[in-house]
């Protein structure tokens, strides 16, 4: 019977009707009072709050007045110390010889100072090159060597770099390898100075 909408809504719509009325009703009642005044309660009224100024006593401190001052007194000088040839008590001193009179030049010709002779020395590596074995010369079994012929800077970088192997699969690591190491620069006359021309040998061999 409730499943069908058409009779909920017919049923419902009386329902909420009649509570909606009944609610209006009660708060109409509730509202609707007959007022009744109050009576009259006698109304006190404070005077005053803060007490009358006659009755307030301002209280003041008195101060003193500086009293200037004339004159002071100085403090008294300090005491003189005063010391005595007797009171201090220091060593004599004892000094023997005297300057030279006259200066014997032909003894300064045993001091002159001989030239200091400055070494020359030729480019020297200090980190040698570490080539790898490249892969494709590894898997195919190839060994060779190289000369690696390259210039060092006067600081001791190589440059020019040019490799000769014996197959050109190792060319590429050779030049890499020496370019890495690492040179004390040559020295002419205590001065660093260019290497034309080095050579630095490199062989690839495949270990047993």
């Amino acid at each position: 019977m409730f499943s069908n909408p058409i009779i909920r809504l017919a049923i419902g719509i009386p329902l909420a009707a009649i509570v909606v009325y009944a609610l209006f009703t009660f708060m109409y009642n509730m509202i609707n009072q007959d007022y009744e005044q109050p009576e009259n309660v006698e109304q006190r009224v404070l005077e005053r709050i803060t007490p009358a100024d006659e009755d307030t006593e301002v209280r003041q401190r008195s101060r003193n007045k500086a009293r200037k001052i004339d004159s002071a007194d100085k403090p008294p000088p300090p005491p003189k110390m005063s010391a005595s040839r007797s009171d201090i008590d220091l060593p004599t001193p004892n000094i023997q010889g005297a300057a030279p009179t006259e200066l014997n030049v032909e003894r300064l010709d045993s001091l002159a100072i001989d030239p200091v002779a400055i070494s020359d020395r030729d480019a020297q590596p200090i980190r040698p090159p570490v080539p790898t074995y490249p892969s494709r010369a590894a898997e195919r079994g190839i060994e060779g060597s190289c000369e690696v012929r390259f210039d060092v800077d006067t600081r001791g970088k190589p440059y020019n770099i040019e490799a000769n192997c014996t197959d050109s699969i190792f060319r590429r690591e050779a030049e890499r390898a020496v370019s890495r190491v690492e040179f004390a620069p040559k020295i002419v006359r205590g001065q660093a100075a260019e290497r034309r021309n080095v050579v630095y040998p490199l062989e690839f061999q495949l270990s047993d």
